[in-house]
């Protein structure tokens, strides 16, 4: 009996395991842009999106369901404090409303976008 419980709770320590690297990479938060912005010269319409932040090549990827909407290069800056709220930051260039910007509720730091392009290729 012992040694069918260890070998339960095993699978089930395989299994939680698992689970936590599958999710591990997914650091994708929802958010609801307000009003239309400008990323990286693509439009994207006020709505729900999820925004996933890549540590490895620095870039900000913006995603509708699996729709890649809009990617560009990003940094993340340190913050005293975690966010509260999820909060957007806006620049106002040429009548368009640039996004600068994003601060992920629960998170002590800011996603700051670039002015440097990078290139989308739609999926």
């Amino acid at each position: 009996m012992k040694k069918i419980a260890s070998i339960i709770m095993i699978l089930v320590a395989t299994f939680v395991f698992s689970n936590s690297l599958a999710f591990a990479g997914d650091n994708g938060k929802k958010v609801e842009i307000t009003r239309d912005v400008i990323v990286n010269g693509t439009e994207v319409k006020k709505g729900k999106y999820t925004v996933k932040f890549d540590e490895q090549t620095n870039e900000v990827s913006i995603w509708q369901g699996d729709k890649l909407v809009a990617k560009a290069n990003a940094r993340k800056g340190q913050r005293k404090t975690k966010a509260v709220t999820t909060e957007i930051m806006v620049v106002k260039r040429d009548n368009n409303n640039m996004l600068k910007g994003i601060i992920l509720a629960g998170e002590e730091e800011t996603i700051l976008l670039s002015d440097e392009t990078v290139n989308v290729t739609p999926q």
